[in-house]
């Protein structure tokens, strides 16, 4: 199957390839991309998000034992690094959002909602790779710093420190992510009321209508105006929300099945063109589709698929992942350096990428480790 090539294309050659080309050893801490001919990125600027995703990956393929050798040294190493250079204490503390590993100043001090939240998801991972208590402290310590930092009076969290808008859902996405994993791994009372609270902000804000669409971008009160560019849709979020949601309902022993079919049914019909496999990256009432498409979405998708696969037990979305693995080995991973894949593509299924973003290996791993724990994987 072709769901299995593209495991064990990852596992074999994707993570090694990341596991070295993308840390530098001299600075103890991961790139925020590499180069079109596979070359670790140049300059210094890194993002939390990026590196803590990193983080994660390497973390959890490791509890899993299929990272390879060094690889949960390598995390605790890089989140050290990054612990000490973007930790920002006092009473509005958290994480800043960028820095520089070469000179390792924090280039941009904002705590954003985001970036915080990537770091929770690599936290939980440290704390199950390794059994450490001093991740489960610092696990604590970050749950605060977003409770107090990026309070917020109308509901979720504040986009980041500085109340910029508009406000996005994507962030309380990743938060729910971090929630589900806290929970999924060492769950307490207080992470699992902190995973009821965030996934109800899918019901309560980001949907509107039984079936309509996941929107992205809020006034300050949840409201949806041209101004803060609530046209644009991201069919990609609306397939991670099937993943994420069907998470909620294992956790929780909850059914929200029908929400699940309408979100990947509204996806597939707004966001895929007529003859091709693949996701746009953007749609919007008012203006033409974008003409590109990057992997993330597509990944996404598949997730979708194999979830529903999970709970429908509908053998059209086992064959729908696996057309799709396969579309995505032929168009993406053809043609790239070594454990690498063409990150955007046009129309024409043409690669226009000017870099190889690590934030793409976070999404292929969870794809990976989905189709591991499904025993997908030979």
């Amino acid at each position: 199957m072709s769901l299995n090539q593209l495991g064990s294309h990852f596992l074999k050659q994707i993570l090694p390839i990341w596991s070295t080309s993308a840390f530098d050893d001299n600075c103890g801490q991961f790139v925020e991309h590499l180069e079109l001919d596979g070359s670790p990125q140049k300059d210094g600027r890194v993002r939390t998000r990026t590196v803590a995703r990193q983080i994660y990956v390497h973390a959890h393929a490791s509890h899993l034992g299929v990272a390879p050798s060094g690889a949960l040294a390598m995390a605790e190493r890089a989140f050290s690094n990054l612990h000490r250079i973007a930790w920002v204490g006092g009473k509005r503390g958290g994480y800043g959002r960028a820095f520089d590993r070469h000179t390792e100043i924090l280039t941009d001090p904002v705590r954003d909602l985001y970036d915080n939240a990537c770091v929770l998801l690599a936290l939980s991972w440290l704390l199950t790779a390794t059994g450490k208590e001093t991740y489960r402290h610092l696990i604590k310590q970050t749950v605060l710093a977003i409770d107090r930092t990026l309070a917020d009076p109308f509901g979720g969290w504040a986009e980041d420190s500085e109340g910029t808008l508009p406000r996005r859902q994507n962030p309380h996405m990743h938060y729910l992510e971090a929630a589900l994993a806290l929970c999924e791994n060492n769950r307490t009372p207080g992470h699992a009321r902190s995973e009821v609270r965030t996934f109800g902000l899918l019901r309560s804000h980001f949907l509107v209508g039984p079936r309509g669409p996941l929107h992205e971008f809020f006034g300050p009160r949840w409201e949806l105006e041209d101004r803060y560019g609530s046209d644009r849709l991201e069919p990609g979020h609306m397939c991670e929300w099937v993943w994420l949601t069907k998470r909620h309902d294992s956790l929780v022993s909850s059914d929200h099945t029908r929400i699940c079919l309408s979100l990947l049914s509204t996806a597939l019909e707004i966001g895929r063109t007529k003859g091709s496999p693949f996701m746009a990256d953007v749609v919007s009432a008012t203006k033409p589709i974008s003409p590109t498409r990057r992997l993330w979405p597509q990944v996404e998708m598949l997730k979708a698929f194999l979830a529903l696969d999970q709970c429908c037990g509908s053998p059209g979305y086992l064959a729908e992942a696996d057309h799709l693995a396969s579309a995505i080995m032929k168009s993406y991973m053809t043609g790239a350096p070594a454990g690498c894949w063409h990150d955007c593509l046009d129309t024409d299924d043409l690669p226009i990428s000017r870099t190889i973003p690590a934030s793409s290996l976070y999404h292929l791993w969870t794809a990976v480790a989905d189709l591991i724990g499904q025993r997908r994987i030979l």
